[in-house]
């Protein structure tokens, strides 16, 4: 038997098996730097817009507590290539370090590199304040300072393969003017949990 008429067309499947695998690896090694740059995962961004006091009226359980409605209007804004789908929302509001008040905003989803924003409607139970010593004074003086927490949990999924959760947190401290239920003094600070 000839050996030289064998080893041809083995030569040749070498060659071309160790192309593919050249080929194999550099289509990889692209493939990873895509995703590890176009396709990263990067933290959404939320801003309190504002905080507007509705007024006063009776709790909708039918009570006889009185309540004082916040609307906290917060922009989350989605800076990925795919969507972020959060559960919803969670806004606390403190006096004083006290809860006296809170509420969940609906799920929904903050579409690739677009804000949303979202309206939390935030009962705070006038009792709670007037049961502060502080509070009657604050409102003598004309200011009553408080503090929101809000959370949005959620999930960023790009192509099905890279999955993040997200936890988005804003903690703002405001001061409310008595006269005419403004809000002054506003800043807030904002932590991302990937």
């Amino acid at each position: 038997m000839d050996t030289d008429a064998v080893k041809p067309p083995v030569l040749r499947l070498r060659v071309a098996l160790v192309g593919l695998g050249i080929a194999f690896v550099v289509a990889a090694a692209i493939l990873l730097a895509v995703t590890l740059s176009v396709f990263r995962v990067r933290e959404p961004v939320m801003t309190m817009n504002g905080i507007a006091v509705k007024g006063f009226g009776v709790a909708p359980s039918g009570g006889s507590s009185v309540r004082l409605t916040v609307v906290a209007d917060v922009s989350v804004k989605n800076p990925n290539v795919a969507s972020l789908r959060y559960r919803g929302s969670e806004t606390t509001v403190y006096y004083r370090a006290a809860r006296v008040g809170g509420a969940a905003g609906p799920p929904g989803t903050a579409r690739a590199r677009r804000t949303v924003r979202l309206n939390v409607t935030v009962d705070v139970a006038v009792g709670a304040l007037l049961g502060d010593p502080g509070f009657l004074g604050d409102v003598a003086a004309g200011a009553v300072a408080v503090t929101t927490a809000t959370r949005v949990r959620g999930r960023v999924s790009v192509l099905g393969v890279v999955h993040r959760r997200v936890v988005l947190e804003m903690n703002c401290t405001a001061t409310i003017a008595v006269a005419d239920m403004s809000i002054h003094n506003q800043s807030c600070l904002q932590r991302v949990c990937l």
